[in-house]
């Protein structure tokens, strides 16, 4: 049995464990309203954070502990949804509501996170140095009256100005679309939604296709 289609198998498991992380990182986002840990504020006579300050501590201290599965389940979300295109047959848990939720899965607890890097500069960057490295290495076919005119120090510096904005361009469009759907899908109502979505799917998967011999999970019930 392949890596994809154990990976494909595997969808309820990544869809339990990433309901239960989307869920530490809503009750997270709502206990940040309450209490910002770090902060310590005194009272007029000097003292410390009260006993319910340190109680909510404690507390979010433990739901973030569980929300650290979230990045990594995010990414067994989407290594999940490409199994399954790629091995239709292979599993009964291809239907469009399990596709649906390994993709917002996949997007609220993976790409939400580094949404904020500057992935359009970065590319652009990496563009500039992979054009300069290979300029260096064509260096010697260059027509040598090209290079006595002007030095190809200024070449390589003019190829990665030209090669790295243009490509920073292209890619700010597709980072200012991802930034929206991130924040969207990511937002406290939606990742309260998902978490009780992707749970309940998670369970009625397993559970439709070993007691009914059939598949879609939820969809199942709503078709019956």
């Amino acid at each position: 049995m392949s890596w994809t289609i154990i990976l494909a198998q595997l969808a309820p498991l990544f869809l339990g464990l990433g309901a239960v992380a989307s869920f530490a990182w809503f009750l997270d986002n709502l206990m940040g309203e309450t209490f910002r840990p770090g902060h310590t504020e005194k009272s007029d006579e000097g003292s410390e954070k009260s006993d319910a300050e340190r109680g909510i501590s404690w507390r979010r201290g433990i739901v973030r502990l569980i929300g650290f599965i979230g990045i990594p389940m995010g990414v067994l979300c989407f290594a999940s949804l490409v199994s399954i295109i790629l091995n239709p047959f292979a599993t009964p848990y291809g239907d469009p509501l399990t596709l649906f939720l390994l993709a917002w899965m996949g997007i609220a607890l993976f790409l939400t996170p580094i949404n904020k890097l500057p992935w359009a500069a970065l590319i652009g960057l990496a563009a500039g140095i992979i054009a300069v490295i290979a300029v260096i290495a064509l260096a010697p076919v260059i027509p040598e009256f090209i290079t006595q005119q002007i030095p190809l120090k200024y070449i390589l510096i003019a190829i990665f100005i030209i090669v790295g904005v243009m490509v920073f361009s292209l890619f700010k469009w597709a980072e200012n679309l991802l930034d929206l759907l991130t924040t969207v899908m990511g937002s406290r109502p939606f990742l309260l939604i998902l978490s009780f979505a992707a749970l309940a799917q998670a369970i009625a998967l397993p559970v439709v296709f070993f007691l009914f011999g059939g598949a879609g999970g939820i969809l199942w019930f709503v078709i019956h």
